[in-house]
């Protein structure tokens, strides 16, 4: 078979427009159901093939960035790539930070930048740079599709390149992968030939088949090493620290093979809020939460040492913790798939490849010792007694209430997204142990605030009822994610506490420089409500927790609703250093 002219004699506007059905066709396949697109001449073939595709949701944004953060959260909650197409030039620029946050949180996550022909790069053409490698390090691959052309071996080339663009997103290492997609002009056609007649579909058919669907291949199941499995085995003082493990799904078990891995080791579960677990307490024996007050005063708790650390995902926030972990160092095995470095501390660590389950598996019961179990509950039920004895008596305006309030209120299943600086760290304080069966979303990969709430948007198209609890600034930053808000799919409240400032930054030695509210707190003095109304979205102004705490369980079919909480954040940042000082062990 001559693999030339596959197509017969067509004009390249149709050649373009087959290329582009052919992109989108072989992804639907795989398993993608969500693009995010932004308006661009460049990607005309893909986005008329991706409006035209009955099993593709595509949604544009006017801003690539906050388009980008949206396919993030999407891909966060479903775990399944979001793909993100966007124009040539600037917009793939863009893209930049959700990408960063992606291979930093381990995302899937397709980028598709289009691209002009070469012969228009590298020669003063408009809206053109160069986009070849353009995130270096920061994508698990990078492959240039080249120009489309009219023989065999071009569309199984496209078609392979897209299977393997996938399977390197969702593989061992979940990820970004970008592809750089040219087109030259005339982009499409709008001639027969370019999708309507039987031809053009047989052919689309024929080479955009693919052996099976990715979406629904599991995970490997990694096995256990057994001589790190024996050194595990051998300490019976020892704790389980779990930190930011946002995939930690109860669906798949991982919640009930930690709870089982708990019994079997005798050891306690320190957990961060950046995880479910808290929200699952009765599936547990001996959840610690409150490690941040047991911690502080590490000459009064030496009995709690312990010879060995099971690690799983990353480090809690908590400065205590780390502190405490980099002054006891004891034996510490990371488990997890080995690709990074899970361990700032630089201590006596190890990898233990494999997963929780398999881990779970592995395992055998032994004896524990009760004691050691019995202190660790009784100081951690201690220190929840002051919290809420405190919480009681506390100003109503303190930040840190809505946290405790949310952990006791909200219902069940509700997704939860925190936004970062304070609202994480007020969560990983107040955020107590509940039965809700949450899920905890943060972007915890680089820590910023880029994209905050476009990324819960994105989250809560899966139509689970949603909270996104943020800051004044990182609201701002990404406010224009809520352009088209009446066209997102979304179940969502917003709280946004508005402290007019960035509140972390009063926690820093520099608060008490005079020039500290110009360039750290940066106060904007904005209208929310005015916001609100340009927008048409439901607002409200919580004078009190009580209004919050009724909103969070009238979520479902109220679309997106921003309910601001005003309080001060000099008084915050004094209260919270009051509550630590006030406990004693």
């Amino acid at each position: 078979m001559d693999p030339t002219n596959s197509l017969g004699s067509i004009t390249h506007g149709s050649l373009n427009q087959f290329c582009g059905n052919l992109i989108i066709e072989v992804l639907a396949r795989l398993g993608v159901n969500l693009i995010v697109s932004s308006p661009g001449s460049r990607s005309t073939p893909l986005i008329l093939a991706a409006s035209r595709n009955d099993r593709i949701s595509l949604v544009s944004f006017l801003d690539e960035r906050s388009g980008s953060f949206y396919a993030l959260g999407h891909a966060k909650a479903s775990g399944k790539p979001a793909v993100i197409i966007c124009t040539s030039g600037t917009a793939a620029a863009n893209y930049f930070p959700a990408v960063i946050e992606a291979k930093m949180s381990a995302v899937p996550l397709i980028v598709i930048s289009c691209d002009r022909p070469f012969e228009l790069r590298d020669c003063s053409a408009g809206q053109t740079i160069d986009q070849v490698k353009l995130y270096g390090t920061y994508v698990n691959s990078f492959k240039e599709l080249g120009l489309p052309e009219n023989n065999t071996n071009y569309f199984n080339y496209l078609r392979q390149t897209i299977v393997h663009a996938y399977s390197i997103s969702t593989g061992l290492l979940h990820g970004p992968v970008h592809l750089n997609a040219s087109f030259r002009e005339p982009l499409f056609s709008l001639s027969k030939e370019s999708g309507s007649n039987y031809e053009f579909h047989k052919e689309l058919n024929k080479y955009s088949t693919v052996i099976c669907k990715f979406s629904d291949v599991p995970k490997p199941n990694l096995s256990i090493d057994r001589l790190l499995l024996e050194k595990v085995q051998s300490h019976r003082r020892g704790i389980i620290v779990v930190g930011n493990a946002q995939w930690i799904s109860s669906e798949r078990g991982d919640v009930d093979a930690l709870a089982r891995l708990s019994k079997k080791l005798g050891w306690p579960i320190l957990t961060d809020v950046l995880n479910p677990l808290r929200n699952f307490n009765q599936r547990f024996t001996h959840l610690i939460t409150n490690y941040n007050y047991i911690l502080k005063d590490p000459q009064r708790i030496v009995d709690l040492e312990p010879t060995a650390v099971l690690q799983i995902g990353d480090l809690p926030t908590s400065k205590t913790l780390r502190s405490w972990l980099k002054g006891v160092k004891p034996s510490q095995f990371i488990l997890g798939d080995g690709f990074s470095n899970k361990d700032p501390l630089d201590n006596y660590t190890i990898p233990l490849y494999g997963t929780i389950s398999s881990l779970d598996d592995a395992l055998e019961t032994k004896n524990t010792d009760e004691d050691w179990l019995a202190q660790w509950l009784l100081f951690d039920q201690k220190a929840a007694d002051y919290i809420v004895s405190y919480i009681q008596k506390v100003d109503k305006k303190f930040e840190g209430q809505i946290s405790y309030m949310l952990s006791r209120s909200v219902a069940k299943g509700t997704q939860i997204i925190l936004a970062n600086s304070m609202s994480v760290r007020y969560a990983e304080e107040f955020w107590s142990k509940n039965d809700s069966l949450c899920q905890i979303h943060c972007n915890r990969g680089a820590n910023g605030i880029d994209g905050t709430v476009s990324t819960a948007l994105g989250i809560a198209k899966n139509g689970v009822p949603s909270i996104l609890l943020t800051g004044d600034l990182a609201f701002l930053h990404d406010s224009n994610g809520l352009l088209n808000h009446h066209k997102l799919d979304a179940d969502i409240l917003i709280i946004v506490v508005n402290n007019n400032g960035g509140g972390i930054f009063e926690h820093l030695a520099i608060s008490n420089d005079p020039y500290f509210n110009d360039y750290w707190a940066t106060p904007q003095n904005f209208s929310l409500s005015h916001f609100c109304k340009s927008l048409s979205i439901k607002y409200e102004c919580a004078e009190n927790l009580e209004v919050i705490s009724k909103i969070v369980n009238q979520i479902k079919g109220g679309g997106v609703q921003i309910v601001e909480f005003k309080c001060d954040r000099k008084k915050d940042a004094e209260i919270l250093q009051e509550v630590h000082n006030l406990f004693k062990i």
